[in-house]
């Protein structure tokens, strides 16, 4: 059949299929993950996950490096669901001061808290925060078929998310990134908006300043307009350093800490100090509007910001 064909003319017909079928999958996979796919409308309602307690992990750099935060929280508990909150405009704001957070979700709701989880994420550097549950948000979604449908989902999504926000004059920020396992959940709460910023927003890893002039700034006026209700235009999430300082939180890490825990860890004796769900509906009953920012008891390893 290769009867006077010569071997460089062969080698050159193998190499042009073997590039075919190397291009054929690639684009097998980039329909699977979505290339042809939009987001789902964006509108402004409920969003997908109400109060949540997180591990988290907080960073500075280039949004495309949160996905070593995501791998490592994955590997240390691999069934949670994980969480991305951005702070920053990457149109505005320098890519190496663009800080962001990922984190690993403990508890939704009133489920209960396995502190052995919990543990377990402190041990390796994550802090816990409580994340509010809020009425409304400007929200989307993706489908998650792939680690490729992320990368085409972000470049989908907030070109569309902006536009909304824009044209309707809408105050919402930070962006939060839900995934599920089946999709991934843009949004922006429209309100409580500072209980979404952790502690490491207020200022430069060891310093005492804003970390932009635009942290410092702009984020005042727009958070005012927030609370007027007024029509403020709003771009990207905004980052609220002033007021986030003057943010209730609690004074002690014994008062702080009102997770439900579980029956296994109240059996093994590891309820150190905890509060029960009843001592927590006392609380709320008093307070209910008490910090997201609760931070974990010393006596589980905390570890303290570098």
């Amino acid at each position: 059949m290769f009867d006077g064909i010569s071997t460089a003319v062969l080698l050159l017909y193998v190499i042009l299929l073997l590039l075919a079928l190397i291009v054929l999958t690639l684009l097998v996979l980039l329909v699977q993950s979505g290339i042809f796919t939009s987001v789902d409308e964006v509108k402004t309602g409920k969003p997908p996950v109400g109060q949540m307690i997180l591990a988290y992990k907080f960073n500075r750099g280039p949004y495309n490096q949160a996905g070593q935060l995501f791998t490592e929280a994955a590997i240390i508990e691999p069934g949670n669901k994980k969480v991305g909150i951005y702070y920053d405009d990457p149109n505005k704001v320098e890519s190496s001061m663009l800080r962001y957070v990922v984190g690993s979700i403990l508890s939704v709701g009133s489920d209960q808290v396995n502190i052995d989880m919990v543990k377990k994420f402190t041990d390796n550097g994550f802090k816990i925060i409580h994340l509010p549950e809020v009425t409304y948000g400007v929200y989307t979604r993706f489908p998650h078929i792939t680690t490729l449908s992320i990368l085409i989902a972000v470049h989908k999504a907030y070109p569309k998310l902006q536009a909304y926000i824009e044209e309707r004059k809408l105050c919402a920020y930070p962006f939060l990134e839900y995934y599920d396992g089946g999709h991934i959940h843009f949004w922006a709460p429209l309100s409580r908006q500072e209980e979404f910023f952790v502690p490491e927003c207020e200022t430069a890893a060891g310093g005492d300043q804003p970390t932009t002039e635009w942290d410092s700034t702009a984020h005042s006026n727009s958070s005012q307009s927030c609370d007027d209700d007024l029509q403020v235009s709003h771009d990207l999430p905004h980052s609220p350093v002033e007021e986030k300082s003057e943010m209730p939180v609690s004074e002690s890490a014994d008062e702080s800490t009102n997770w439900p825990i579980s029956d296994a860890d109240n059996q093994n004796g590891n309820n150190t100090n905890v509060e029960t769900d009843e001592a927590k509906e006392d609380d709320q009953g008093s307070d209910d509007s008490s910090s997201s920012f609760e931070l974990l008891k010393p006596e589980l390893g905390t570890p303290t910001a570098e």
